[in-house]
Parts: C-alpha cells; sequence; structure tokens
C-alpha cells in the first residue's frame, strides 16, 4: 500500500513569521486506507463542535487556537478541546508524524543571507530524504498546500532529488517517494488540515509563553504528537 505524505507549515511567511526563529516543516503521514475515514473523522469533530460544517470549513491551528472564524465566540476550555479531539485522530488513524526546521537566523548568517529565500527548501529536502530513508519500503505521494510559494521550484527539486538526489544541498537520491510534489487546496484535504494542526502545536508549545492552562494542553498535545513521530531532522543549521 502506498502512503500519503501531506505537508504544511509554520514560521515561514504570514503574520507573526518574523517573530518565529525557525521554519518547521511537519508530515503528517497516512496510509491509503486512512485517507478517507481520516477525512471522516475531522469532519464529524467539526460537526460535533459547531453543530454542522460550515460551507468551504477547514481546520487552521492558529484560528482555532485563537478563536477567530467559525470558532468565534467559543470559550478557550470549549476551543482546547476542539484541539484535542483532533491531535487523538492521530491514533486513531496511525498518522505518523515527522519534521524538519530550519533556523532562519543562523541560515542567513551562515550564507550572508545569500540563502535565506531557501529556508523552505532546504526543510522539505531534509524532511523528504529522512521520510525516504527511515520510514518503510512503502511507496509515498507527497502534497502540500497549493498556497505555498515558489511551487515550481519545490517541484523542480523533488525531481532533481528523485533522479540523482540533488536538493539545495548535496543529498540523496529518493527511491520511495513517488510521482511529483502534488499541491491542493487546503480546504479539500483533510491531511493538510491535520499536518496544519500538528505543526502549530509544536510551534506554540516550543514558544513556551502562553496561560498555564494553555501550557499545560499544549504539552499533552505534543505527548500525543511525539507518540506518532517517526522520523526528523534535527535544527539546521546547528
Amino acid at each position: 500500500m502506498a502512503k500519503f505524505v501531506y505537508l504544511d507549515e509554520t514560521g515561514s511567511v504570514g503574520k507573526g513569521a518574523a517573530n518565529q526563529p525557525e521554519l518547521r516543516l511537519v508530515a503528517a503521514i497516512v496510509d491509503e486506507s486512512q485517507v478517507m475515514p481520516l477525512g471522516q473523522s475531522m469532519k464529524q469533530v467539526a460537526r460535533d463542535h459547531l453543530g454542522g460544517r460550515p460551507p468551504g470549513f477547514e481546520f487552521h491551528g492558529q484560528e482555532l487556537w485563537h478563536g477567530q472564524g467559525c470558532w468565534e465566540g467559543k470559550s478557550y476550555p470549549e476551543l482546547l478541546a476542539v484541539y484535542l479531539d483532533v491531535m487523538t485522530l492521530l491514533e486513531d488513524h496511525e498518522v505518523d508524524v515527522a519534521y524538519s526546521a530550519i533556523d532562519k537566523k543562523k541560515l542567513s548568517a551562515k550564507y550572508d543571507g545569500m540563502a535565506d529565500e531557501n529556508a523552505y527548501l532546504l526543510a522539505l529536502q531534509f524532511l523528504l530524504e529522512k521520510i525516504d530513508q527511515n520510514m518503510g519500503e512503502s511507496l509515498k505521494i507527497v502534497v502540500a498546500d497549493e498556497a505555498r510559494q515558489e511551487q515550481l521550484k519545490a517541484m523542480n527539486m523533488v525531481a532533481d532529488m528523485q533522479e540523482w538526489g540533488s536538493g539545495v544541498v548535496p543529498g540523496r537520491p529518493l527511491n520511495r517517494i513517488v510521482d511529483s510534489l502534488h499541491f491542493v487546496r487546503s480546504d479539500a484535504s483533510p491531511g493538510v488540515q491535520m499536518a496544519d494542526m500538528v505543526a502549530f502545536a509544536m510551534q506554540r508549545y516550543q514558544r513556551g509563553k502562553d496561560h498555564p492552562d494553555a501550557l499545560k494542553a499544549l504539552g499533552h498535545f505534543h505527548g500525543l504528537i511525539l507518540d506518532r513521530r517517526r522520523t526528523y531532522r534535527m535544527v539546521w543549521p546547528s
């Protein structure tokens, strides 16, 4: 059976990214037999807490955490309960987690700012190498949010890695990651939404500046994530 590798990241672009020292790229890895059941379960979580599923609904960690959008008006305990329900689906659907991270300040210092725009590509290269090497013999199909900037560069890099192992920096060929890098709308991909939720929880836990009750909840979420962690790349440059 093939596995789907769903990607999302924190700390690259958008609101608050300048205050996040790391770009963290997270993979939610789902066996093909669990893709549809995971999607059904995530939709049910939305229905349970919203009384229905609004048109175009999707899970976003930041939006849920701050009670924005359709979550506006929910109490903080209610929001944490929703987040927990999503995180428990990692075990329920045997979703594996992998990640890599780039220290943006150290990257800039290492290359005098010349490689700043490659932070995402470096994280992608390191993450795919780890998944290809350490996640078993099954073939993998990689899916990312289409809002990702510089999509063509990412697709070309994956193709080069598949053919001769050439990424932003010297690497190794990808033998089990097949086809192109696929970009999809996140609202149509529960797997990408799960990667978003995991990435945000990890980034927020590392931040460590929330209310004690929030930090306790984040510690629980982080534990659930680590239970499903299968491979990772230490922050680079170290």
